[in-house]
């Protein structure tokens, strides 16, 4: 590992940098600076949020958040960047348009996102709906994006670090309350594994739940 190794200031350098890139190709400069993050949100690749921060010695400076999910981020760079774009888009609809109510993509978002090559679409493919809480996009293939994209990434920047979905932990279960069923008449009762009860009905010792299920799958 080099000295010089710093992966969190390489990848929010490459980020700031696709952010004023894209400002300046697509938005002609005229969009306002935004706190860009990285942080996971559950089924998205990218949210806009707005004004999200404030300045400590400043109530009335407030920023704009535009964030990636690091799970997303292990697509092709230009797809990364295209989300960039997407969310770039409803900043330039929340200060220069009329922004849906509670991230609904509208009309009007869609058809900024037609102006920078980026296709709304609800499913990924072009018969998709254009409009919904839950809208993707399509790359125009040598649309402004694509082209300017690619001459970002002729600069040599990249973004390569990522992260994996989080994996499940499966919850122990509490032996301390495991069900008890009589084989014969299906009376259940409740009580610690291991220990012995037996039916007042027929007289049977009740098998617990794993016993059970056990037996279930052997038939």
């Amino acid at each position: 590992m080099t000295k010089n190794f710093n992966p969190s200031k390489d990848t929010y350098d490459a980020l700031h940098a696709a952010f004023d890139h894209f400002n300046a190709q697509l938005f002609a400069g005229k969009l306002p600076p935004v706190m860009l993050t990285i942080h996971r949100k559950k089924n998205a690749r990218g949210y806009f949020w707005a004004e999200q921060f404030r300045e400590k010695n400043d109530d009335a400076l407030k920023l704009d958040e535009i964030a990636l999910n690091p799970e997303s981020m292990g697509r092709d760079t230009k797809a990364v960047l295209s989300t960039l774009v997407h969310e770039m888009v409803h900043l330039e609809q929340q200060h220069f348009g009329q922004p849906g109510k509670d991230g609904y993509h509208n009309k009007e978002w869609g058809t900024m996102m037609d102006v920078v090559g980026l296709t709304p679409t609800a499913t990924g493919n072009p018969d998709g709906a254009r409009t919904g809480k839950k809208v993707t996009h399509m790359i125009e293939p040598g649309g402004l994006f694509d082209v300017a994209c690619d001459a970002f990434l002729a600069q040599g920047h990249d973004l390569s670090w990522f992260t994996l979905p989080p994996v499940a932990v499966e919850k122990a279960k509490d032996l301390s309350k495991v069900k008890h069923t009589c084989p014969d008449c299906d009376n259940k009762v409740w009580g610690k594994l291991g220990i012995r009860v037996f039916c007042g009905d027929c007289d049977l010792q009740m098998l617990a739940e794993d016993d059970h299920d056990a037996e279930g799958e052997e038939q």
